[in-house]
């Protein structure tokens, strides 16, 4: 019996020094029924002509272009004309090993899940590992309640009752979706222009109607840190923005009806992102002299200090604990001190 199709979306942007390797992880991937759709986000170097070139080297390649509107959007143009019975989202300065989508398909029809989720390798732009994601979990498959009392809390922050990460994270591209539950609920993509960690916001959307996930315990996604991406810039309104996703997923929680370990999560993903852009303005910023005042400034803010007031600190790892502790009494040296030792 032939495999059933698999889509693989790839949004395409200024990448044409990393484009050939991802999709090379794609074509020559065990698994061979693929449609494989590349979106021309409107690139200003050479990619457009590369991705038409590599659609005439294989049939299974698609190409769609259009103008610039970012990853979100270009994902959701992929997810218009995709035909498979699977999706999968893979960001095109990435790779993946060339087992990846066999195993992933052997699992979703295995546990007849809705999503499958694996692990991921973080490497530099040299190629070397930085860090492993691999999913550690008592169990492969989980479905129902456990969805969102389980897995779902800890995609967003750490174990709720160990406080340890349990390797897998809120990135849509460590997944394979099913086309079918996709287009049951008209499911799309927000702009990261909107709504700064756009997977966590999309993601906590979709996963109110997951009724079946099943997990690999294995890392097979390359993602490749890049220095001009937003995670690692300086941006004067980052932490306004940061603020904006967090209230907008609390709204979603909210409406929803999600459990309350979903909403104490969504807390916690807060503070760390507000700890991140704290650390990348001490740590990036040339700007000596108003670091502190940055800092303070964040700091003083009534949401996170709402947020702290309110957080279950049960959760927090020791050195968490301390850094929030300093954030709740508006320590500003301390925090600084705490922050620029944290690195």
């Amino acid at each position: 019996m032939e495999k059933e199709l698999i889509s693989i979306v790839v949004p395409v942007y200024n990448v044409e020094k990393y484009l050939k390797r991802c999709v090379e992880s794609i074509v020559n991937q065990t698994y061979k029924n693929l449609e494989i759709i590349l979106v021309d986000d409107g690139s200003p170097d050479s990619c457009p002509q590369l991705c038409d070139k590599l659609a005439q080297e294989d049939k299974r390649i698609k190409v769609i272009h259009k103008k610039n509107q970012g990853l979100g959007m270009a994902r959701n143009s992929g997810i218009e004309i995709a035909t498979g019975k699977f999706i999968c989202f893979f960001d095109s300065d990435d790779y993946t090993k060339l087992e990846t989508i066999e195993k992933a398909y052997e699992s979703a029809k295995k546990y007849n899940s809705e999503i499958v989720m694996f692990g991921m390798i973080k490497i530099d732009k040299n190629g070397n590992v930085l860090s492993e994601d691999i999913p550690n979990t008592p169990q492969n498959f989980y479905s129902g309640k456990e969805i969102m009392e389980f897995i779902l809390p800890n995609m967003i922050a750490s174990d709720p009752i160990s406080g340890k990460k349990r390797g897998f994270n809120m990135s849509s591209s460590g997944r394979m979706f099913s086309m079918e539950l996709i287009n049951k609920i008209k499911w799309r993509f927000v702009s990261e222009r909107d709504y700064i960690s756009e997977d966590f916001y999309s993601l906590l959307l979709l996963y109110k109607d997951v009724k079946r996930i099943s997990i690999i315990n294995e890392a097979f996604y390359y993602y490749c840190t890049n220095e001009m991406s937003l995670t690692h810039k300086i941006d004067n309104d980052r932490y306004r923005k940061v603020c904006i996703c967090y209230e907008g997923m609390k709204n979603i929680a909210e409406k929803y009806n999600y459990p309350i370990v979903v909403k104490e999560s969504l807390d916690s993903q807060f503070i760390g992102s507000t700890i991140g852009v704290m650390k990348l303005i001490i740590n990036l910023d040339e700007r000596k002299i108003k670091i502190k005042e940055e800092i303070d400034e964040i700091i003083q803010d009534k949401l996170l200090q709402n947020v702290i007031k309110n957080i279950n600190m049960k959760r927090e790892s020791l050195q968490r604990k301390v850094i929030i502790y300093a954030m709740r009494k508006k320590y500003i040296g301390l925090t600084y001190v705490l922050l620029k030792a944290k690195g």
